[in-house]
């Protein structure tokens, strides 16, 4: 009696164990399960568009790492899911801002997709950050966040320039409309085009400075300004280096644009910029070497005499600064901090968008 009793128990325990067993596989059968090094295997093979909004992210030698970086909001019922279907399977999220004001709700009023109905609660779900803002706590962030102070656009090598100058300044604002010029569009909003416009009048007529203006066909530009600004389109990322290195400045009226790389792009070429000090995510960059703050079309008149009278290299600041190497030597770093038990980032000695 004694030995069936027994027998029974083994039996029960058994019996206990292959339902505990069928449990953790139903589980993560459900949760599309996949061993860690495969599922990211997988996700780097997707095009860039089929991934948006989140970010691999890669050690020097381009070898992914089970961290991703959520960079805007999660627009969808499907990316929702998709960051969940990333948790169950072992991958770590973070946060970034690179657009906007992300993860604050945009209030802009330009016309998008994320809007202030966004439920998601971003800081909470997420502990670590990389951010931009000057002021963290403005954005929803708490003590509860761990935050690098970075920028997607510091991850750019100083490149010598000598290219011959054409233009005194570069101001880059694509079209909303290609046969209109509408001042609410998306671009014309996140690179404050109202502001250009009301500041174009003293730059020509007051300082007389040729201005190449990217994007903004059909606003009436050339013919209001015959001498002195000249409007292309849009242009290949390349063409638009080339004509970013004719220019002797950048002009960066923007105020809701999450540190633009073009900024970087130019003071790397040794091109010193004039920015909005609104601007929500860029100032750190500019200084006494580098560039020059204003606020609106009423003070640009004393800061832009400040500027022009200024010798200015800020390829040297730069090159003390920021690089490639740096910035992922950096981000690398961070991430070790937050997540010690990942063996990828052991190994790596820089981390970069895949």
């Amino acid at each position: 009696m004694k030995k069936v009793r027994v027998n029974f128990m083994i039996l029960v325990i058994l019996v206990l164990l292959v339902l505990l067993g069928l449990g953790v596989f139903l589980s993560r059968r459900n949760s599309q399960f996949i061993p860690v090094n495969t599922y990211l295997q997988k996700e780097s093979q997707r095009k860039f568009s089929e991934i948006v909004p989140f970010r691999l992210l890669s050690d020097e030698n381009r070898n992914v790492i089970p961290v991703i970086a959520l960079t805007a909001f999660l627009s969808t019922p499907e990316m929702v899911n998709k960051y969940r279907e990333y948790i169950a399977n072992g991958i770590k999220v973070i946060g970034y801002t690179s657009y906007k004001t992300f993860p604050k709700p945009i209030s802009d009023g330009t016309v998008d997709h994320q809007t202030l109905n966004d439920k998601f609660e971003y800081t909470k779900e997420i502990k670590n950050w990389v951010s931009c803002f000057k002021n963290p706590k403005e954005y929803t962030f708490t003590d509860y966040n761990n935050l690098l102070e970075m920028s997607e656009s510091d991850f750019v090598d100083a490149k010598e320039n000598s290219t011959p100058k054409k233009y005194d300044f570069i101001y880059s604002c694509l079209h909303d409309n290609k046969d209109s010029c509408p001042l609410t569009g998306w671009n014309a909003i996140n690179r404050n085009f109202d502001l250009a416009l009301k500041c174009f009048p003293i730059m020509v007529n007051e300082f007389n400075l040729k201005i190449l203006v990217v994007g903004r066909l059909n606003c009436g530009l050339e013919e209001k300004y015959p001498k002195n600004i000249e409007v292309v389109g849009m242009l290949p990322y390349n063409d638009f280096q080339e004509r970013l290195k004719q220019s002797r400045y950048l002009f960066v009226p923007n105020i809701y644009d999450a540190s633009p790389r073009v900024i970087t792009e130019a003071l790397s070429k040794d091109i010193p910029v004039f920015m909005n000090r609104a601007i929500i995510c860029g100032t750190k960059y500019i200084n006494d070497e580098t560039g020059e703050l204003f606020t609106d079309q009423y003070d640009i008149k004393y800061h832009l005499n400040r500027f022009l009278k200024r010798t200015m290299h800020p390829i040297n600041w730069w090159k003390r600064n920021y690089s490639r190497e740096k910035s992922g030597t950096r981000f690398r770093n961070y991430l070790l901090q937050c997540y010690p038990e990942i063996p990828e980032l052991k190994k790596a000695k820089q981390v970069y968008f895949h």
